[in-house]
């Protein structure tokens, strides 16, 4: 085994870590040396400062040296133990309470002096502290610091992983990989990595916890942007793309379609057509990201991408995240392009077993050049011919190699037969957005593809005006959506969760449905629709829906993206506060795409400062990526857009908002290498790929470590 290798040891092979610790731990994700080493501390109690008793303050987390004064008391209310005594130091004195923690009585003997570290109260002239953590006196210099304080499971404590983290650090900290080049820690004032994952546990005061958190977060977000970049150039290679050219005869045909469109494309959609135009008759692969706004317009330009592939000659495919997404673009797409020529086909689960194989047959022989579907568009059956376009709609929905294997699902033709395999040509990748995304986060997630932003909206479409609501307001809601559906228009209303729980008293989609259905007129349905609902059963909802037989439908997310009814005016959000702003915007999307004016309602009976704080800017902005960057900035460090939706890891340390400079710095750091060596293959450079294997095992495994 070499040394790197040891930190993959599970922690079983820890003192003091059982087969019921290991269950434990293991639900928090560490079964792992390494994972244990890189189980950072979420916060710090601060041991570093005494405060005398005549100056402790109400609501105060504070650090004081006492004297027991008092035999503890221990006595019980019912199932709970409580334990009392009474502290002082030369003047003053203050009751100190344990509650379930009866051990203690026999460490607190009179007369003896501890450091304690609570949250005091004060009732009148009386102070009190609840539970708080002490240490014998003469332990003070050792215990004068920063304590870590880690998330914990049911059945750990903090001074288990504690102790367990001080047990593993002097055996693997020498063999802690460095990954950073020792030019770019001069360069940007880094410090090492030994150094950085030692004390991060363990830091002699916050500037040494902030000197190793900076390390830490900029490693972590170096090799998170090294692992993208390895991983497209593993999908990418330096292969050459397929290039679609049409000839001079069959120009009009697309020229035409674009006159024929029912309205007149905006500048923003001209630009980004042109560039994606002008890509697509290149030999070199194109990478693009197409981002826009709610019903900005991105499926026309996808349309028109489509037509040019086939009027070369060759085939194009677009993969959308659900059934219901796909069979609208399918729809759409086969609107737009109606009198080009061709046909466009859908492919997904409930296609059938016949259709699906007369399908695979023309796909594979070139028959079929243009094709909408869902995953079931990355099964191996699934072989094209020349396939000159792949397209990912709601891209973050997918996985990084879902969208890697839609373009390996080529039977591998080129241009010119008698060239070698190693020519083999590639399709042209354009993934699209309409989840607004802040330019930091994209530069995390796509740093390599190029990126068209459509950031106009077209004539016509009438602002959405959006309020909060509470409870109480229910009465006028009601009398809203009557007035809606009886005005001959329809409604949206948003659940958070499918049905009710005994553990949430969120609204369900279920309970709601039945509510709205009981107060219907008999002229008018409620429909309801769900991710548990069978593909058939959601396309004969949303069927009904978007025929304007279903007056109100009743959703929980699955609505989120894609579904265009112009008709729909009214959107009811329940417990608003549950959902990010970028979601509440795309929710939001869903109506005002016809020529009334429409209205969003935000039922929230959150009172929390941050909650209501969302609500507002939502309520205020109808600008997807403002709201997004806020959101960004309101969550604080988490996952913000899903990296896990992406199939990446998460961050551990790096905070996405604050640590933009890092973001900034260590993709500098990251192309600086990259131009010296782009496949980081040098000898000096094979750490880091080595330590991605070691921090993301297989997510990057296509990079072929």
């Amino acid at each position: 085994m070499n040394d790197m290798n040891q930190l993959l040891q599970p922690v079983s092979m820890l003192p003091g870590v059982g087969a019921r610790r290991v269950t434990m731990l293991a639900r928090l994700g560490l079964a792992t040396w390494f994972d244990l080493l890189t189980f950072f501390p979420r916060d710090y109690e601060n041991w570093l400062s005494l405060t005398p008793l005549s100056e402790l303050e109400h609501q105060q987390t504070a650090v004081f040296r006492a004297t027991v004064a008092q035999k503890p008391v221990l006595s019980r209310k019912g199932r709970l133990n409580i334990l009392q005594t009474v502290l002082q130091d030369d003047a003053y004195s203050i009751k100190a309470v344990w509650f379930n923690q009866p051990w203690h009585a026999q460490r607190l003997v009179p007369g003896q002096t501890f450091v304690f570290r609570g949250r005091v109260k004060r009732k009148g002239r009386l102070f009190s502290v609840e539970n708080p953590s002490f240490e014998p006196d003469e332990h003070l210099p050792e215990k004068q610091r920063l304590r870590p304080v880690y998330p914990l499971t049911q059945g750990l404590r903090q001074s288990f992983i504690r102790q367990l983290t001080e047990n593993l650090i002097p055996r693997v900290i020498s063999i802690v990989p460095e990954p950073l080049p020792a030019r770019i820690r001069r360069e940007y004032h880094l410090c090492a990595a030994a150094f950085a994952y030692s004390r991060i546990h363990h830091p002699a005061d916050w500037e040494e916890a902030d000197i190793c958190r900076q390390r830490l977060a900029f490693e972590e977000l170096f090799l998170f942007q090294a692992g993208i970049y390895l991983l497209r150039q593993s999908a990418r290679d330096s292969r050459k793309a397929y290039r679609a050219v049409i000839s001079e005869s069959r120009r009009h045909i697309l020229q035409a379609c674009i006159n024929q469109l029912p309205f007149t494309l905006t500048h923003a959609q001209q630009q980004a057509w042109q560039t994606i135009h002008h890509d697509l008759g290149s030999e070199r692969p194109m990478n693009r990201l197409l981002q826009g706004d709610v019903g900005s317009g991105k499926t026309v330009v996808a349309a028109l991408a489509m037509l040019h592939c086939a009027l070369a000659g060759m085939q194009a495919v677009l993969m959308a995240p659900t059934a219901v997404l796909a069979r609208q673009h399918h729809q759409t797409l086969a609107r737009l392009l109606a009198g080009s020529g061709f046909e466009v086909e859908l492919l997904t689960g409930a296609t059938k077993k016949t259709d699906r194989n007369k399908l695979l047959q023309s796909l594979e022989e070139g028959g079929l050049q243009l094709l909408v579907g869902t995953h079931a568009l990355i099964e191996d059956r699934v072989r094209f011919k020349c396939l000159a376009l792949a397209i990912t709609d709601e891209q973050h929905r997918f996985g990084v190699r879902q969208r890697i294997r839609l373009t390996e699902n080529t039977s591998g033709e080129t241009e010119n037969k008698a060239q070698s395999e190693s020519t083999q040509l590639v399709p042209h990748v354009l993934v699209m957005s309409a989840t607004p995304i802040p330019r930091t986060l994209a530069l995390m997630l796509y740093g390599d593809l190029d990126i068209s932003v459509i950031d106009q909206l077209p004539e016509g479409r009438k602002p959405i005006s959006t309020y909060t609501a509470r409870q109480k307001d229910r009465p006028r809601i009601d009398a809203l959506i009557r007035k809606t559906i009886d005005a001959g228009h329809q409604v949206y209303v948003v659940c958070p969760m499918i049905e009710e729980s005994a553990e949430s008293d969120l609204e369900s989609a279920e309970n709601v449905w039945q509510r709205i259905s009981a107060q219907m007129p008999d002229s008018h349905e409620a429909g309801l629709l769900h991710g548990r609902m069978k593909p058939s059963e959601k396309d004969k909802v949303m069927d009904r829906f978007l025929s304007g037989k279903c007056a109100v439908l009743v959703s929980t997310t699955v609505i989120e993206v894609g579904v265009d009814n112009p008709n729909a005016v009214l959107m009811i959000i329940e417990n608003a506060e549950r959902f990010g702003l970028a979601q509440l915007h795309q929710l939001r999307g869903r109506i005002g795409r016809g020529e009334q004016a429409s209205l969003c309602v935000l039922i929230s009976e959150a009172d929390d400062e941050l909650a209501r704080s969302r609500l507002t800017a939502v309520c205020r902005s109808r600008d997807g990526f403002e709201l997004a960057e806020k959101d960004l900035q309101l969550r604080g460090p988490g996952d913000f857009f899903g990296t896990r939706q992406h199939g990446l890891p998460p961050l551990r340390v790096a905070n996405l908002y604050q640590d933009q400079d890092l973001i900034q710095k260590s993709r500098k750091a990251l192309n600086s290498l990259l131009r010296e060596d782009p496949d980081l293959m040098h000898a000096e450079n094979r750490i880091i790929r080595q330590t991605l294997n070691l921090r993301y095992g297989d997510v990057f495994a296509h990079i072929g470590i």
